[in-house]
């Protein structure tokens, strides 16, 4: 990774988050910054996956909408974007299964260890 294309994704990730502090509603707003300090914590401990429980209300906030302005932020950190899956506690639906095994040969092919 060169410090010309980093440097450019956190300019980036920053003018893009600004902005959403002005379209998104203070309620999603917080719970963006609630996930992203969640990110922080596992890009700077290096674990694989995060557990940021919602509430009833922030289940309601993470629309189809608001996953899409998550997917965008993420695809900003790192020198290959950071991928987000999103899924429930319990037993996932077969689509997770199969999401979080492509998820894991993903990671695998790259180098890391899923």
């Amino acid at each position: 990774m060169n410090d010309r294309n980093f440097l450019e994704r956190t300019k980036q990730f920053a003018l893009y988050l600004a902005e959403l502090q002005t379209v998104l509603d203070p309620e999603s707003y917080t719970l963006l910054l609630r996930i992203l300090k969640g990110f922080n914590e596992a890009i700077v401990h290096r674990e694989s996956g995060i557990d940021i429980p919602f509430s009833p209300r922030e289940k309601e906030l993470f629309t189809p909408e608001f996953g899409r302005v998550l997917t965008r932020l993420a695809g900003f950190l790192g020198p290959h974007g950071m991928h987000v899956v999103v899924g429930t506690h319990g037993s996932p639906p077969p689509a997770a299964e199969h999401d979080r095994s492509e998820v894991d040969a993903i990671a695998r092919a790259s180098g890391m260890n899923p």
